[in-house]
């Protein structure tokens, strides 16, 4: 996955750590408009255990392939890699800490 790079400023929430796992699941939209995926990374942090999730829309990502309901590819990041990203939108779901929107930063 290519990793655009971006500048760490002197203010923001940044989480960084290892990728130790990642699932992709697809679901329909509540209005009946199509199929997205959510795909989810475990990333170790010091303290924890953070889930950083993505959504993508099958028919605009071409790295996304989704055949009888199942996910058979999707974009994601190397497991055991470090990663770096500044988060955008989070939200905490029974003591779980998760990124809904971030940035990932190169050059980690």
């Amino acid at each position: 996955m290519d990793n655009p790079e971006t500048k760490i400023s002197a203010g923001g929430l940044y989480v960084r750590g290892v990728i130790v796992s990642f699932t992709a699941n697809a679901f329909q939209r509540k209005d009946g408009s199509g199929t997205v995926v959510k795909v989810q990374h475990e990333i170790a942090t010091q303290p924890g255990v953070v889930l950083y999730e993505q959504y993508f829309d099958p028919k605009e990502t071409k790295e996304v392939k989704v055949e009888d309901g199942k996910v058979t590819a999707f974009p994601h990041h190397a497991q055991f890699s470090t990663v770096m990203l500044k988060v955008l939108r989070y939200r905490f779901d029974r003591e779980k800490f998760i990124v809904s929107g971030a940035e990932p930063i190169a050059g980690v």
